[in-house]
C-alpha cells in the first residue's frame, strides 16, 4: 500500500520526513494545509493534512483514495504529488499528503486587479483546461469537484488542479464503486451539476466523460470573474463580469443536459483564453524545440510585451524560465535584456535570490553579446551582488574585458568598475585593479583615457590613504598632459575631488607648478577647470599659512615670557631680531639656531645691519671658502618655506609607467616622499647646523666670511626668482645666487 504506519508522539513528530509550518487556508472537505520543509535537502513544500477519529472513516477512506489518484496522475496542469504518510497522533488517524509547494487561489487573485488580472486568468484557466481535457479525452475519469477550492497556484504562479478524492471512472460498474456517489457530500450544492445533485448516476454514466467537470468549469470562470466564491447557483446567471469572447463557451458549458456540455478541449482550440501572456508562456515551455528565426524574434518583440504582463507573473513566471534558458543555452542573448528589465523590479533581497546566481554564471560565458548585456545593465543589478560573490567570481571573469579587442567592450568594463570596484577587497584593488587602469590611461581610444581618469577619482574614498597618496597624482598630472581636453578637464576635476589627499606640500610643489600652464590652454573648458584648481589649491595654502603664523605667534610669546624671567632686558641687537622676524616669520630664526637650538648672539647684529647686497656677497663668499656645507645651504635656500622641491627622479619620472606594478610599487616605499623628507630635515635644522660650522667664532668677522645661512632670506628670495617651483629649472641650482649677480 503507499501509505507508511509510523508511531508519533504529536503532530509534526521528529520521524515525519518533513517539518511543518505556517498553516495557509484550505476551503476543500476537511484538509489542512501547511506549508513545510522538506528534512532530506530542505526544499520547500505543502503538507496537507486530514484527521479522522478511527481509520474506518469516510473522510480518510475519500481522502486515501484521492492521495493514490494524484499519485498516479501526471500532467502539467495537475498538482505535482511528492509523498504521503500515514500515522496515527493522539488516538486519531492521520494522513499527510506532501506536493509540490503551493498556495490557494483564491489568495493569489486577491493580490491581482485590473487589466494585469484579466492576461492572468486567461493563461491560468488554460491550464486547468488542459487538466480537465486531459482526464476527459485521455483518462475517461471524472475530476468531479472543481471550483476554485480545487485550483491551487504554484511559486510559478502556474495553476493546478489538486483534490482528487471524488476522482471516479466515467464507465463505472456500480455506483457503489462511484467515490462521487460515495462521497457527493464533500462537495457544495452549488458546485453540483444537476445529475449529480438529483443522484442520478445513471445519467452520469450515459452523458459525456466531461459532462460533469464542464458544470464546474463553468462555477470555476464565474468566481476568478466576479472575484468571490460561488454563492449559490443562481449567481451563475451573472455574466456581465465574463468575456465577451468566452461568454458563448460559458454557457455552454452550463448546459442543463449533459449531452449538450461543451468539450473542454473545444475551448483550447477556439483559443478563446489566448492572451499575449499565454503565447509567451507558451513559447518559452516549448523553447527547445524553436529554431533560431523563431527565438529571434520571439526574444526581440519580448521586451516591448512586458509592460502589458502582470508584475508579479513576469517576476514569478516568466523570469526563471528566461534564466533557465539562457543558462543552458536555449535563449540568443537577446533574452538577457528582458532578464535583466524583469529583475530590476524585484526588491534588492529577492534579486541575490533569484538573479544573482544566474548571472555569476552568465559572466564566465566567451559570448560576447552577453558580457555586453551584462555589463550594459550593470547599474541596474550591481547593487544587489553580495561582495564576496564579486569579489570571488565575477571580477576575474569581468577584468578580461580590460583587455578585449572591441574598444567598446573595454570601455563598458572600464565604466562598470563604478559599481563592483567598491566591493573589491584592497588586495584586489591595489594589486590587479590598479595595474588594469594605468594600461588604460594610455589606451588608444581617447575617451577610455579620460573615463579612466574620472574613474580613479571615484575610486579614491576605496582605496588606502597609502595608496591614494602614492597613485592619485601621479596619475591625474598625466592626464594634464593627455591631448584629448575632456581628459584634461578630468584630471584637473579629479584632483580638487581629492584634495585631502595633497597636502600643502603637494600643493605647493606638484599640484600648481602642473596646472598652471593649463591656465592659457586653447580650450575654454580646460581653462577654466584650471583656473578653479589654482584657486581651491591658493586657499589650501593660504590656510595653511595661517596656521604656521598662529604656531610662530605662540612660539614667539613662550620665548619671550621666558627671556622676561631670566633678566627681564632686552639682548644687544633683539630689536633688529625682532625686526627680521616680522618680516621673514620663523624661517629666518630657524635658520639662525646652531645645532643646539641657542640663537648666535654675536651674529645676529651684524646680520641685522646688513643690507641684502652685503648679505648676497656674503653667502658668496661663504660658498666659495666652503663647497660642501654651501650646497647644502642651497638646497635649503630652495626650500627655506619649508616645502622642499621636487626630487629630480620624481621630474623624471612618477613611477606611473611601470608596467610591473600599477602607478608604481605598492609595496615599495616612496622614494619622492623620502627624499622630501629630508629635504625638509635639512631646511628646518640641519642648514644651521652647516652654517654653525663654517661660522668665524669672533664677532668682528668680515663680511665676506660670514655662511650663507646668517642671512637666507634674501637668498630664498633670489632662488625663487631664478628657479620656479625647483623642478628642473637650469638656474635652480646650487650657484644660482652667482649667476644672478
Amino acid at each position: 500500500m503507499f501509505s507508511r504506519l509510523t508511531a508519533l508522539a504529536g503532530l509534526g513528530g521528529a520521524s515525519l520526513p518533513f517539518e511543518l509550518g505556517e498553516q495557509q487556508p484550505c476551503h476543500f472537505g476537511s484538509w489542512q494545509h501547511y506549508r513545510g520543509t522538506a528534512r532530506a535537502d530542505g526544499a520547500p513544500v505543502s503538507v496537507w493534512r486530514l484527521a479522522a477519529p478511527s481509520k474506518s472513516d469516510a473522510r480518510l477512506e475519500a481522502g486515501r483514495h484521492g492521495v493514490k489518484r494524484l499519485r498516479m496522475t501526471r500532467h502539467p496542469g495537475v498538482l505535482g504529488f511528492k509523498d504521503s504518510l500515514e500515522v496515527e497522533e493522539k488516538g486519531e488517524a492521520v494522513l499527510y499528503l506532501v506536493t509540490e509547494p503551493v498556495t490557494p487561489l483564491a489568495e493569489v487573485l486577491r493580490g491581482m486587479a485590473g487589466t494585469d488580472r484579466e492576461q492572468y486568468l486567461g493563461m491560468g484557466l488554460s491550464s486547468v483546461v488542459g487538466a480537465l481535457s486531459f482526464l476527459a479525452n485521455d483518462c475517461a475519469l471524472i475530476h468531479g469537484a472543481v471550483s476554485m477550492a480545487a485550483v491551487v497556484v504554484t511559486q510559478t504562479l502556474d495553476w493546478k488542479l489538486a483534490h482528487f478524492d471524488l476522482v471516479s471512472e466515467h464507465q463505472f460498474a456500480s455506483q457503489y464503486d462511484l467515490p462521487l456517489a460515495a462521497a457527493a457530500w464533500l462537495l457544495p450544492a452549488q458546485y453540483k451539476a444537476g445529475e449529480v445533485a438529483k443522484g442520478d448516476w445513471q445519467a452520469v454514466k450515459d452523458g459525456p466523460a466531461w459532462a460533469v467537470d464542464a458544470w464546474g468549469l463553468g462555477c470555476l470562470m464565474q468566481e476568478v470573474y466576479s472575484g468571490a466564491p460561488l454563492a449559490r447557483t443562481e449567481d451563475l446567471r451573472n455574466t456581465d463580469r465574463i468575456p465577451k469572447d468566452l461568454l458563448p463557451h460559458y454557457q455552454r458549458l452550463l448546459a442543463s443536459q449533459p449531452a449538450r456540455r461543451l468539450n473542454p478541449r473545444a475551448i483550447l482550440e477556439a483559443g478563446v483564453l489566448r492572451n499575449r501572456l499565454a503565447e509567451a508562456a507558451s513559447f518559452l515551455e516549448s523553447l527547445a524545440i524553436k529554431d533560431t528565426m523563431e527565438k529571434d524574434a520571439f526574444f526581440k518583440k519580448l521586451p516591448g510585451l512586458l509592460p502589458s504582463i502582470p508584475t508579479l507573473v513576469a517576476q514569478r513566471k516568466l523570469l526563471p524560465m528566461l534564466a533557465s534558458a539562457i543558462e543552458f543555452g536555449g535563449a540568443p542573448p537577446a533574452a538577457l535584456t528582458t532578464l535583466l528589465a524583469i529583475g530590476k523590479t524585484l526588491p534588492e533581497e529577492e534579486q541575490t535570490k533569484q538573479v544573482v546566481p544566474i548571472l555569476t554564471k552568465l559572466f564566465a560565458s566567451s559570448d560576447r553579446g552577453i558580457r555586453r548585456g551584462l555589463l550594459e545593465n550593470i547599474a541596474s543589478y550591481g547593487p544587489a551582488l553580495p561582495d564576496k560573490v564579486v569579489e570571488d567570481q565575477i571580477y576575474n571573469n569581468v577584468a578580461a574585458g580590460f583587455t578585449d579587442a572591441n574598444p567598446y567592450l573595454r570601455e563598458l568594463t572600464l565604466k562598470s568598475m563604478a559599481v563592483l570596484g567598491p566591493k573589491l577587497s584592497q588586495k584586489t584593488l591595489t594589486q590587479s585593479l590598479l595595474k588594469h587602469l594605468a594600461k588604460l590611461q594610455v589606451d588608444e581610444e581617447a575617451s577610455i583615457r579620460a573615463n579612466t581618469t574620472v574613474l580613479l577619482g571615484n575610486l579614491a574614498p576605496n582605496l588606502s590613504e597609502a595608496t591614494c597618496k602614492k597613485v592619485l597624482l601621479n596619475a591625474f598630472t598625466r592626464a594634464l598632459r593627455d591631448g584629448f581636453p575632456p581628459a584634461r578637464v578630468a584630471g584637473l576635476k579629479a584632483i580638487v575631488a581629492t584634495d585631502k589627499y595633497h597636502g600643502p606640500e603637494d600643493a605647493a610643489t606638484r599640484v600648481l607648478p602642473a596646472v598652471g600652464p593649463l591656465c592659457v590652454d586653447a580650450v575654454h573648458e580646460v581653462r577654466a577647470s584650471a583656473l578653479a584648481c589654482v584657486q581651491h589649491f591658493t586657499k589650501v595654502l593660504v590656510e595653511h599659512n595661517k596656521v604656521l603664523e598662529r604656531q610662530a605667534a605662540a612660539m614667539a610669546e613662550s620665548e619671550g615670557a621666558g627671556a622676561a624671567s631670566r633678566g627681564g632686558a632686552a639682548a644687544p641687537g633683539s630689536s633688529g631680531g625682532a625686526s627680521l622676524l616680522n618680516s621673514f616669520g620663523w624661517a629666518v630664526s630657524n635658520l639662525g639656531l646652531g645645532r643646539g637650538g641657542a640663537p648666535d648672539a654675536a651674529a645676529k647684529p651684524a646680520a641685522a645691519a646688513a643690507p641684502p647686497a652685503a648679505a648676497a656677497a656674503a653667502a658668496a663668499a661663504a660658498s666659495a671658502q666652503a663647497p660642501a656645507p654651501a650646497a647644502a645651504g642651497a638646497a635649503v635656500s630652495r626650500g627655506g618655506s619649508g616645502a622642499p622641491a621636487a626630487p629630480a627622479a620624481a621630474a623624471a619620472g612618477n613611477g606611473w609607467d611601470n608596467e610591473d606594478d600599477g602607478w608604481e610599487d605598492m609595496d615599495s616605499g616612496n622614494a619622492e616622499l623620502e627624499a622630501r623628507q629630508r629635504l625638509t630635515k635639512l631646511g628646518m635644522g640641519g642648514s644651521g647646523a652647516a652654517a654653525s660650522r663654517t661660522r668665524p667664532t669672533a664677532a668682528a668677522a668680515p663680511a665676506a666670511a660670514r655662511p650663507a645661512a646668517v642671512a637666507p632670506a634674501p637668498a630664498a628670495a633670489a632662488a625663487k626668482q631664478g628657479g620656479g617651483e625647483g623642478w628642473g629649472d637650469d638656474d635652480d641650482g646650487p650657484h644660482s645666487d652667482l649667476r644672478t649677480t
